[in-house]
C-alpha cells in the first residue's frame, strides 16, 4: 500500500492498488475509475496527461508480481487485431514497494458470454467469433506463445463485431518462466481444461519427478475454444469424458440441445472437443479457414436466431404456485421422511424453473439492451468551455434567487423524466477476485465508459430550485458514501454458477465454515475478538469441504455494511490446485451475518469466522 499525506487531515491517506480514487496518478497516467478486478490486478480507466484518449492500465497487487513482465514480453511479440495491444509500461511506486503496471487499449464492449445474453445471435455471428478467436490463437501460435487460459471472460467482443483477446498473463513461450500451482498443473480454470491435463493431474501426486509440469500444447487450447463456444452454444458446459471409449458424439449431443445449432458449427466443436489430442484441428489456423470457408457457403438457416424467446411460466403450472404454508398430520417416526420429500419437491421445481430460462431471450430485455456505441467525437474545446460556464453561471443565479424567494418543498422529489429499465445481465459482482469462468460481468464491469446524459436548463428554475438541491445533494451524497448501501438488489444466479455448481455436487443450502476475511490475523482463541471489516471485495477461506470443494478454497465475493447485519455474495471460487469456478454462495443465511456491538458506519466489528451457503439466487 502506499500512504499519501492529505490536505484535509495531519494523518496519511492510506492507498491500495485495489482501490485508487479517481484523480490518482500512476506516473502519467491519470486515473478516471475503476474497471474490475482479477486475482492478480486491478483495471483502471486511465487518461494520459498529454492526450484526451482512455487506456486500461492494469496494476498489480503485489509489489514485483513476475506475471506482468512476463504477460508485457508476451504482448511485445504479438501484432494482430485480435490481440489486445501493449500501450506502455511502469512501475507504481509506494514507499519501499514497486507494482508494475500495464497500459493496454481499451476494448469497449462485452465478455462473449455477456455479448450473447444481452441479443439472440444466429450461427453466422457465432461461426465469424469462433473465426476471428481461432485467428488470433494461430497469429500467437506462430509466434510460439499459448495462451493457456482461453475463455469467454477472456474475449471481448466490442459493439462492431470486432473479437479480441485479452489477459495474457498466464500464457507461455519459450523464455517465459515457469509459473504453475501446486499441482504443477498451468494456470486455467477447471472447465476449460482437457482431459489430458485432468488425467495428469489425478497422477500427478504418484509422480516422483516433483519438478515435471504438465506439457500444455496447441491441442489443449483448442480444446478450450470448444468448451468456450460449447458453453456460448447451449449455454451449459459439455460433460467431461476421460474415458475414449466411453466419448459420446458431440455434435449430436449439442444439436439434441440446440437442435437451431447447424451441422457443421456442431461438427467443429465436436472436433474441438474431441478425446484424442490428434483428433482435434491440426491448427487454429485450419479451424478458421474451414469456418470461413463454411460462412460463405451457408444458407438461410445460419440466420436464425439460436434461442427461442421466453414468454414467462403457464399460469396452470404446478411450480408457479405457491407452497402451502401448513401440512397435515404427520404419523410418528414420518418426520424425517416428510422433509426429505420436501427437499425433493424443492429442488425439483428449481430445476424445473432453470430449465425454464435455458437457452431463452427475453424479447423486451434484448430490444432494451443499451448497446455500446463508438467514441463519439469530443465537442470542439471552445464550445464545450463557454457551455459550461454559461450553464455554472445560470445555476448559481437561479440558486442565489431561490434562496432568497423559494419557500421550502412540499413534495419528495420526482424525477423530470420517467427512468427506463435497461437489460440487466446476470454476471458476476464486482468482486476484485481471479478471473474465471463466469461471468463475469460477468461478468467483471462493462468496459464501456458510463454514458453521460445532460438535460437542458428549464426557463422557470425557482419553482424546481428545491427539487435540484435535492436531487444534486443525494447525488453527492452518493458519491461520498457509496459504501451506505445496506444491500444490492435481489438476482438470479447466472446459469453457468448454477452449471459449475452442479458439477461440484453442491446442493441448494449447503453450508461451510468460513474464515471471513484471510487479510486479517485469526487470533479468535482470544475472549471477545472481532474483526473491523467495511463494504468492498473480500476473500474468505473454505476451512472444510462442502461436497467436492476442498478445504482451503477460497472464496470471492463482496459484503455491504450499511444494515442491520453484513450482507455478503460470492461469485467466484479458487480452490488449492489453481482451479476456478463460477458459484454463487451467500455470508451467513438469508438474512446475513451478525455484527458485533459496538460497530458503526465505516467500522463495523464481526467474528472472524462465519458461515457461506449455496444459493439458486441472491436474495
Amino acid at each position: 500500500m502506499r500512504l499519501e499525506p492529505s490536505a484535509s487531515s495531519p494523518g496519511p491517506l492510506v492507498m491500495s492498488p485495489q482501490a485508487l480514487p479517481a484523480g490518482t496518478r500512476v506516473e502519467r497516467w491519470r486515473v478516471e475509475r475503476r474497471i474490475g478486478g482479477g486475482g492478480n490486478g486491478t483495471v483502471y480507466e486511465v487518461r494520459s496527461r498529454s492526450e484526451g484518449h482512455s487506456y486500461a492500465l492494469k496494476l498489480a497487487h503485489s509489489p514485483g508480481d513476475p506475471r506482468f513482465q512476463r504477460e508485457a514480453r508476451t504482448l511485445h511479440l504479438l501484432r494482430h487485431p485480435g490481440v489486445v495491444r501493449l500501450q506502455a509500461t511502469g512501475t507504481w511506486r509506494a514507499g519501499t514497494a514497486a507494482y508494475p503496471y500495464l497500459v493496454l487499449e481499451y476494448v469497449r464492449g462485452s465478455t462473449l458470454y455477456d455479448w450473447s445474453r444481452a441479443r439472440n445471435p444466429t450461427a453466422r455471428h457465432v461461426a465469424g467469433l469462433l473465426a476471428q478467436a481461432a485467428w488470433a490463437l494461430d497469429a500467437a501460435h506462430r509466434r510460439q506463445v499459448l495462451h493457456r487460459d482461453f475463455k469467454g471472460e477472456n474475449l471481448r467482443v466490442e459493439e462492431h463485431g470486432r473479437l479480441v483477446v485479452l489477459d495474457w498473463g498466464a500464457c507461455w513461450h519459450p523464455r517465459a518462466a515457469p509459473i504453475t500451482s501446486a499441482a504443477r498443473l498451468p494456470p486455467g480454470t477447471g472447465p476449460y481444461r482437457s482431459p489430458q491435463a485432468i488425467l495428469w493431474s489425478m497422477q500427478a501426486p504418484r509422480q516422483t519427478a516433483r519438478s515435471e509440469n504438465y506439457p500444455y500444447t496447441v491441442a489443449d487450447e483448442l480444446y478450450a475454444v470448444g468448451v468456450t463456444f460449447h458453453r456460448l452454444l447451449v449455454e451449459q458446459y459439455p460433460p467431461l469424458v476421460l474415458d475414449k471409449a466411453n466419448s459420446p458424439r458431440t455434435s449430436a449431443t449439442l444439436r439434441a440441445l440446440n437442435p437451431r445449432v447447424p451441422e457443421p458449427l456442431a461438427r467443429w466443436i465436436e472436433g474441438l472437443l474431441a478425446f484424442a489430442p490428434e483428433a482435434r484441428p491440426r491448427s487454429a489456423g485450419d479451424l478458421a479457414r474451414d469456418v470461413q470457408h463454411a460462412q460463405a457457403h451457408a444458407g438461410p438457416d445460419w440466420d436464425v436466431p439460436l434461442f427461442g424467446w421466453y414468454e414467462g411460466p403457464a399460469t396452470a403450472t404446478r411450480t408457479t404456485l405457491e407452497e402451502e404454508a401448513t401440512w397435515g398430520p404427520v404419523a410418528p417416526g414420518e418426520e424425517a421422511a416428510l422433509l426429505h420429500a420436501r427437499a425433493l419437491r424443492a429442488a425439483r421445481v428449481q430445476h424445473h424453473r432453470m430449465d425454464r430460462w435455458l437457452r431463452r431471450r427475453v424479447f423486451s430485455e434484448v430490444q432494451t439492451q443499451p448497446l455500446t456505441e463508438p467514441a463519439s467525437q469530443p465537442e470542439p474545446r471552445h464550445a464545450g468551455r463557454w457551455m459550461r460556464i454559461a450553464g455554472g453561471l445560470m445555476l448559481v443565479a437561479c440558486m442565489a434567487w431561490g434562496l432568497v424567494l423559494a419557500g421550502p418543498p412540499h413534495g419528495p422529489p420526482m424525477p423530470s423524466h420517467p427512468v427506463q429499465q435497461l437489460a440487466r445481465t446476470d454476471g458476476p459482482a464486482d468482486t476484485g477476485s481471479p478471473a474465471t469462468a463466469l461471468p463475469f460481468s460477468t461478468a467483471e464491469q462493462p468496459w464501456p465508459g458510463d454514458a453521460m446524459s445532460t438535460t437542458k436548463p428549464h426557463a422557470r428554475c425557482v419553482p424546481r430550485l428545491h427539487r435540484y438541491l435535492m436531487a444534486a445533494f443525494t447525488a453527492a451524497s452518493l458519491n461520498a458514501c457509496s459504501g451506505t448501501q445496506v444491500r444490492p438488489e435481489p438476482a438470479r444466479c447466472p446459469s453457468e454458477a448454477l452449471e459449475s455448481m452442479r458439477q461440484l455436487g453442491l446442493d441448494l443450502r449447503s453450508r461451510g465454515h468460513i474464515q471471513l476475511d484471510i487479510q486479517q490475523p485469526d487470533d479468535s482463541n482470544q475472549t471477545n475478538y472481532s474483526i473491523v471489516v467495511s463494504d468492498g471485495p473480500i476473500t474468505s477461506r473454505l476451512d472444510g469441504p462442502i461436497d467436492r470443494l476442498p478445504a482451503n478454497t477460497l472464496l470471492y465475493g463482496r459484503i455491504w455494511t450499511g444494515g442491520e447485519k453484513i450482507q455478503g455474495r460470492y461469485t467466484r471460487v479458487r480452490t488449492p490446485d489453481g482451479s476456478e469456478y463460477p458459484v454463487c454462495f451467500i455470508l451467513g443465511n438469508e438474512t446475513g451475518m451478525s455484527k458485533y456491538r459496538g460497530s458503526r458506519p465505516g467500522h463495523t466489528r464481526a467474528h472472524p469466522w462465519s458461515n457461506a451457503q449455496v444459493v439458486d439466487h441472491f436474495p
